[in-house]
């Protein structure tokens, strides 16, 4: 008589559900332990925030782990399991940014959660709970770290929009002075600005100074500069270029004509404004 074969799982199959129930049954347990924990956390110098602030994000941390692990694939990192999970790590990561908090902060959430949770599991899923939460700890403060990074180019841009001179050196004499590594975004902006002061005061030149511009912002100019074409198309408005580098007063010269502006390119700046003095109607003073 044939004897029948025990069924044969695979180890993940028990294990996964098993903690996720001890997760899920000990949640308010984790949570309390965490904010006394957190609190005392020596990873933090400043102390600024309050466990009472995070209180809600680490809940859902928990919530997320809890379907991780029912999730199975031996909550490794960056497997369909744990996606949920690093989604709300790069959101922690960016929010406290956003906050004004530091990293320390970040590791002292996640690394105080990450022993509290392993100190209620098995010694196998606390193995699996210090590689997960490592792994989410570098996602959370990567994310911390782009987001600084991109509200300090945000600042910068803001700040070469409004203190970049868009000015009329004299009457009827506008430029724009561009300076630093502005974007693209900022450049049509200025142009823009720029324009509107050559049509508000009549002039028949407009002058481009990039003697502060950055090479690395030349490929910024040539988008930005195309949407100031566009607007300034079939106008008798002259572009004078000026104090640009060789690639760049070239590939600009050939977008002007191909929108049907006049353009010329100076060395000088006082080149420029004299020239545009003249179109303007102005009577130069030489010496004799």
């Amino acid at each position: 008589m044939a004897t029948r074969a025990l069924a044969c799982y695979d180890p993940l199959v028990s294990e996964g559900p098993g903690l996720a129930a001890v997760i899920r049954e000990r949640s308010s347990e984790i949570l309390a332990s965490w904010i006394v924990r957190f609190e005392r956390s020596p990873l933090r110098f400043r102390r600024a925030s309050k466990a009472a602030m995070h209180t809600s994000q680490v809940a859902n941390l928990v919530e997320a782990l809890v379907v991780a692990a029912t999730g199975g694939d031996d909550l490794k990192p960056g497997t369909d399991a744990t996606r949920e999970l690093e989604r709300n790590a790069a959101f922690l990561g960016a929010q406290f940014s956003s906050e004004g908090a530091t990293g320390f902060d970040i590791a002292a959430l996640l690394l105080e959660l990450r022993d509290v949770v392993a100190g209620i599991v098995t010694p196998d899923d606390a193995a699996k709970m210090t590689r997960l939460f490592e792994w989410l700890t570098v996602v959370a403060l990567d994310t911390f770290a782009a987001s600084g990074l991109q509200s300090l180019r945000e600042r910068v841009s803001d700040q070469l929009e409004l203190g970049t001179p868009v000015v009329e050196v004299l009457p009827k004499v506008p430029a724009v002075f561009l300076v630093g590594s502005p974007t693209a975004n900022v450049i049509d902006g200025l142009l823009s600005r720029a324009w509107m002061l050559a049509v508000g005061t009549g002039a028949p030149c407009l002058i481009v100074d990039t003697s502060g511009l950055s090479e690395s912002a030349e490929h910024a100019f040539d988008v930005g500069y195309k949407g100031f074409l566009d607007q300034a198309e079939g106008s008798v408005l002259q572009v004078l270029l000026s104090n640009a580098r060789r690639s760049l007063r070239e590939r600009t010269a050939t977008a002007t004509a191909a929108h049907g502006l006049a353009f010329q390119h100076f060395d000088r700046l006082d080149s420029a404004v004299a020239h545009s003095l003249e179109r303007a109607g102005h009577l130069l003073m030489r010496r004799t």
